[in-house]
């Protein structure tokens, strides 16, 4: 029998693994153009931060997800404000997985 902490922490390594493969799926949005599947993936790791105890991370997910809200966004054309708020945010989820694997 596990523990609620043991499980906790399952939920969370699956969370951080989903996370990882989450984020080359948003990569490679990003070079389709696909804003609606990175808006949707977003959401989801958004929600998925905030019901795993990281609000921080979560934070900055809908704060990303609000700048792209607010854009006009095509298939044609690369807006520069989107594309750099997405490698902001890419940056900082890279950074938490290569945290997540210290610990």
């Amino acid at each position: 029998m596990f523990t609620s902490r043991e499980i906790q922490n399952r939920v969370k390594t699956g969370y951080i693994e989903r996370l990882g493969s989450r984020l080359r799926k948003m990569r490679k949005q990003l070079v389709d153009r696909d804003w609606n599947g990175i808006k949707t993936e977003a959401s989801h790791l958004a929600e998925g931060a905030q019901n795993f105890g990281y609000p921080d991370l979560a934070i900055k997910v809908e704060n990303a997800l609000q700048i792209l809200n607010k854009r006009t966004l095509s298939k044609t054309a690369i807006d520069s404000e989107a594309k750099q708020t997405l490698e902001e945010l890419f940056r900082t989820l890279d950074h938490f997985l290569e945290n997540s694997q210290k610990n």
